[in-house]
């Protein structure tokens, strides 16, 4: 999408900069897209100083091309408020990173979810780089939203993966120069270069 197109839907949206509010980004639709594993990152929490690992979803194609789901599955042996993490939530965190490894290819040990037991910073490096050589790597995502109780104006995102085939890269010999047999027809000396020898 352009600048343009953003301006234009901001406009025929009814934005009003005078009401000084910084409209919510939607949360990206429920259903299924192709998208890149275009990035994998491990951060710390400012406010809670907590570490985390971050895989980014870029959609490649249709109507929400070029936007990013976020996941952040998390390791963390406690929850904010000190109490151990339940083993529901840690499960599906395992979940999540072994699929999403299993669908770009990468077979995901489990040496970094036991040394989380006793040092997530050193287990969340271990995953990143990891997933490094698989940045870029396609897959299929389909979101689905379900309630949440707790806090109903932000919904459960669950994800359901697939695999895609990837882009084919073409095959080139190194050794081989593209441009061999063009000839130019422009034969360039030192006294056509535009400054002093």
């Amino acid at each position: 999408m352009s600048m343009t197109d953003i301006l234009k839907n901001l406009n025929n949206g009814g934005f009003d900069p005078n009401k000084g509010k910084v409209e919510e980004n939607s949360a990206i639709p429920d259903g299924t897209y192709n998208v890149s594993m275009s990035s994998v990152t491990h951060g710390v929490w400012k406010n809670s100083n907590t570490d985390y690992i971050r895989f980014d979803m870029t959609i490649l194609d249709g109507k929400e091309a070029g936007r990013i789901e976020f996941i952040t599955p998390t390791l963390a042996q406690k929850t904010s408020k000190g109490k151990p993490m339940s083993d529901f939530v840690l499960s599906r965190s395992i979940q999540t990173i072994k699929i999403i490894g299993a669908m770009v290819g990468y077979a995901v040990p489990d040496d970094p979810f036991i040394t989380a037991m006793t040092n997530e910073t050193e287990a969340y490096e271990e995953l990143k780089n990891g997933f490094l050589p698989y940045v870029g790597k396609t897959l299929q995502l389909t979101i689905k939203s379900g309630p949440n109780k707790k806090d109903p104006d932000h919904p459960w995102r669950n994800y359901i993966f697939s695999k895609l085939e990837q882009p084919k890269v073409a095959d080139v010999d190194s050794k081989q120069d593209p441009f061999a047999d063009q000839k130019s027809g422009i034969e360039l000396t030192d006294d056509d270069l535009p400054f002093d020898k």
